[in-house]
């Protein structure tokens, strides 16, 4: 077989080769329109689009730097390492489920059960490593294998998520808000109706410890580096290398911008969404161990109501809900943002009603974003001729050779 590179066009439902592509955007609705101006409005109007694209991508780290410089400047108790440490905690376990839903989102799905994920496996591990007295059934498993049982637990409840979406063909919409009440009610049967605390030192390590703490010249206050304000960010880097540079991240671009062609083509559809939902529940695993640690309990209602929070930080970093774009990368930048006005409003002393209106304000403009890059993107499909083909970028593009 030729190894002539084919391109699937996700939304027309057709393969072209490069050759055809070429006579397509010739002959067709784009081509006429484009002889028309010229060689020299062809060009402009191809740089406008891949410059629209360049916005629309880099736009999170715009919002995050105007954030930054803002707060620094509205409260002079804002640029200080107290501040950025605290920013630097509050990205850890929000990070980690906004991956998770990174991954869905890629692949153009979403899991609304992880916040409940997040608290069962905390509450089961809390209650077999913490004594009766302490709200623990006394059974004293060492915190190791607790941990252990946390990442099991959550990379189950996501194989029987991606089981039932792709075997038994369920909505995962149904699936996974099903999930979200089932898991939350066993929380509430299996605790002992009130809070179980005091977890060891070492099940808090990820939560709760720090690697570096030191003073900076002229600030009040050590710059603490969190464990797991590193470990996210770590996490957050290799998921982009995974996404982006391996043939398993190729194949969820793929699937996002058109499962049936992906499909067609031998990639393992199934199989694919299933470890995506797997990956989706180890995650909000991580996340509880981050949120158990660092409040040194866990309690039925850990995690509840977040999920509004990660979808929004997911979707205003670049993710889309339609799937096949978007990159994790942009992903992060959205739970910095979050992150930077969630702790510089509290800084201000502003009421905590017109935080909740500033983060349903931040939802609707994460959606309207959206809209416009899917609207952008559209014609970006058409227009570019197809010079380049970067998996993980906004141009939806899956390339394969065959």
């Amino acid at each position: 077989m030729s190894h002539q590179r084919m391109y699937i066009i996700p939304h027309c439902g057709v393969i072209l080769s490069k050759f055809s592509i070429n006579r397509v955007l010739t002959q067709q609705n784009v081509g006429p329109v484009l002889n028309e101006r010229g060689k020299n409005s062809k060009i402009t109007t191809i740089n406008l689009m891949r410059f629209l694209n360049i916005v629309l991508n880099n736009l999170i780290w715009f919002l995050v730097f105007s954030a930054f410089v803002f707060f620094s400047i509205a409260s002079d108790r804002f640029l200080n390492p107290v501040t950025i440490s605290n920013i630097l905690i509050s990205i850890s376990a929000l990070g980690f489920l906004v991956l998770s839903q990174s991954y869905t989102f890629i692949t153009g799905n979403f899991d609304l059960s992880v916040e409940s994920t997040l608290a069962f496996t905390a509450m089961v591990a809390a209650l077999l490593i913490i004594s009766s007295e302490n709200g623990g059934l006394d059974i004293g498993l060492h915190y190791v294998w607790a941990i252990l049982l946390m990442l099991l637990i959550g990379i189950k409840i996501g194989l029987f998520n991606g089981y039932l979406i792709t075997k038994v063909k369920v909505n995962n919409l149904i699936v996974t808000i099903a999930m979200l009440f089932l898991l939350r009610g066993l929380t509430y049967g299996i605790s002992p109706g009130t809070t179980v605390s005091f977890f060891p030192d070492g099940f808090r390590w990820l939560g709760n410890d720090s690697i570096l703490k030191f003073g900076i010249e002229g600030f009040r206050g050590k710059l603490v580096i969190p464990v797991s304000g590193l470990v996210v960010t770590l996490a957050f880097l290799l998921a982009y290398f995974h996404t982006k540079y391996t043939q398993f991240g190729r194949n969820m671009y793929a699937i996002g911008a058109d499962k049936e062609i992906a499909r067609n083509n031998g990639i393992n559809v199934d199989r694919t969404v299933i470890i995506v939902y797997m990956i989706a529940g180890l995650c909000a695993a991580i996340a509880g161990i981050i949120i158990a640690g660092r409040l040194n309990s866990a309690t039925p209602t850990m995690g509840h109501g977040i999920i509004f929070t990660v979808h929004a930080a997911a979707i205003i970093g670049g993710m889309s809900i339609y799937g096949g774009r978007g990159n994790v990368i942009g992903a992060f930048g959205g739970v910095l943002l979050w992150a930077i006005l969630d702790t510089g409003l509290n800084i201000m002393r502003v009421s905590p009603f017109w935080i909740e209106v500033s983060r349903g304000l931040l939802l609707l403009l994460a959606v309207l974003i959206e809209a416009v890059r899917n609207k952008y993107q559209q014609r970006i499909l058409t227009i570019n001729k197809f010079s380049r083909s970067k998996i993980g970028q906004e141009d939806q593009f899956y390339w394969k050779y065959s």
